[in-house]
Parts: C-alpha cells; structure tokens; sequence
C-alpha cells in the first residue's frame, strides 16, 4: 500500500516524540532521586586541617542528600569504622610500608554520634558529624586518616559511589600547615664553607608555637629519610613578644647568636610596598652529629624568611 509523504511525516515525529519522551521520562526519574553520600573528593578523600592553637579542635564529616527536589522524609544516617578502606588505599598508592597512611588512633579522636538526621524539606542538603582530635604529638611527616562508611539509611538509597570516606587529618599552626605545604623565601648565608642561602624552605607545623625546617640549603624529597630529618633539622619556636629560639629536632648541637642586628626575631606582618610579609629572621650555629660520635665544625647562619602566600 502507497503512504503519501505527509501521512509518514506525520508517524516519524509522532514516534519520534514517544521514544523522546520515555526518555525524558527516565532521565528525570534519575535526576530527582534521592541518594544519600558523603562529601569528599577524588579517592573518596575529605580533608580537614586542625590548628594546633587548640587542645582539642572540632571539624565536620558532611552527610549530604542528592535530588532536584527536597527530600520529603526525614533521614538519619548511620556511620560505622571501616578499615578495609585505608588498606586498600594504602595498597593502590604506595609501594612500602614505610609510605602507609596511618590509621589516626582512636585515643586521638572522639565521634560522640555516629548518626545525623537531614530533616525533611530542609532548604539544606547535608548534616554535619562533628569529629573532635587532638593534635598535639602528630607527626607533619604522616598522613592520618579515619576511614568512615554509611551503615544505615532510614529512608531512601544510597550512592554507591560515594558511601564511604577516608576523612584525612592534617595539623596546622599560624605559621605553617601540613595540608597545604607552606614554603618560605630564604635569604642568607651560612660559614664552614661560605655558603649563599637562597630558593625556597619547607616549614612544618609541630606545636602551637613550634615549627620545623632544614638547615641551609638542603630540602625535602622523594629520597629523604627519617634520619635525614632527624639530623638535619632545627625546630623554630616563637615566643609571645615574638622572639625565637632555635633548638635541635634530632642528633645536632645548636646555640644561639647575636651577631646581626634585629635577628633572633619574627616579624608577622612586614610592610613591603603594599603588601604585609610575615618574616622570620635567624641567627644561630649548629654542628652535626658524625657517624663516629664525633661533631662536625661548627657552621653559622644568618637567614631570612618570606612566607610564599597562596594567591
């Protein structure tokens, strides 16, 4: 039988729109379902960065509800430890043990309640789970994390993709924080041989009003050790009319000096120009611990650092 041309026009758009909006139909079944996930980023990593200033500091695990729409029950979220997640995340980023992300010790932080309620038709999408630490003693040299992941969900489903985190713990002080490694400009030079101090210094939170850095110019890398960084570094410590003291992390000998006019100091806002540095001026000798006992001759230096702000 002969169909004429608008008759077959007709059918393909009205097929056309059929198959369209089944589609439609199915995308927007998926786009207003309502899942339950926790918050965190590529690996399922959600980091928080806990200043020393405080004995025990409080950040947040976010529990959070997607959907176009509000959810129309109440939810309550159950957490539960989950330590396969951190063995397998050990074993998919590091080679050696000695590189492991640790487990943060449970007498290192308290989660008074594993379980938050989202409220219905709450103009917000997310609860948070506060998680107390204390800080003093961790270590900037290790990655401490507390592997989280949903047990319960009173209504609704949740995203597969996202029901579990590794919640990462990181230290921070005014000075220096772990997180987001903080360098220094340095300037300066340093006797036994004549050496010209300059690039850039690593500094790494210790305690409220502690830091830690290399001496000189040696710096942080793939190869560096514990050992290294026990023999190699010095620990800054501000006091509170902002004077410093350097004292040895490990095996050296340091004294202090006061050979240069205004050293021994930390400036935290300097005016240059327009801008506010925060600076530390330091004037010490130090001599290294030799593997036969013995000391090595002393070497002095007089350094200046810049704090590198992110932009």
């Amino acid at each position: 039988m002969k169909i004429s041309l608008p008759i077959f026009i007709i059918t393909c758009i009205l097929t056309f729109s059929m198959v369209s909006c089944n589609t439609d139909s199915i995308y927007q079944e998926e786009q207003y379902k309502t899942l339950v996930y926790l918050l965190s980023g590529t690996d399922n990593v959600f980091a928080a960065s806990y200043t020393l200033n405080e004995e025990e500091a409080v950040r947040y695990i976010s529990v959070g509800c997607g959907g176009s729409n509000s959810n129309e029950k109440d939810i309550t979220v159950t957490l539960e430890p989950n330590p396969g997640m951190l063995d397998k995340y050990n074993s998919l980023n590091y080679n050696y043990d000695s590189e492991y992300a640790k487990m943060l010790p449970s007498d290192r932080y308290k989660i008074e309640s594993y379980s938050v309620t989202l409220p219905a038709n709450s103009d917000y999408h997310y609860a948070r789970i506060p998680v107390k630490v204390r800080t003093l003693g961790l270590s900037p040299d290790s990655i401490y994390f507390i592997p989280l992941k949903i047990k319960t969900v009173s209504n609704y489903d949740v995203n597969e993709s996202k029901s579990d985190v590794l919640f990462r713990v990181a230290i921070e002080n005014d000075y220096a924080q772990q997180l987001v490694p903080t360098y220094y400009t340095k300037s300066g030079t340093m006797t036994n041989p004549i050496t010209v101090l300059s690039g850039t210094k690593l500094v790494q939170p210790l305690e409220k009003d502690k830091v830690r850095m290399f001496v000189g110019n040696e710096k942080y890398g793939s190869s560096t050790t514990i050992d290294n960084i026990k023999n190699l570094s010095v620990v800054v410590q501000i006091l509170e009319d902002n004077s410093l003291i350097v004292t040895p992390y490990g095996s050296m000998e340091v004294e202090m000096l006061n050979n240069a006019k205004g050293y021994n100091k930390y400036i935290p806002e300097l005016l240059q120009g327009t801008t506010k540095q925060s600076v530390f001026y330091l004037n010490y000798r130090f001599r290294l611990k030799q593997s036969n006992g013995t000391f090595s001759t002393w070497r002095e230096v007089e350094e200046r650092l810049i704090r590198i702000e992110e932009n």
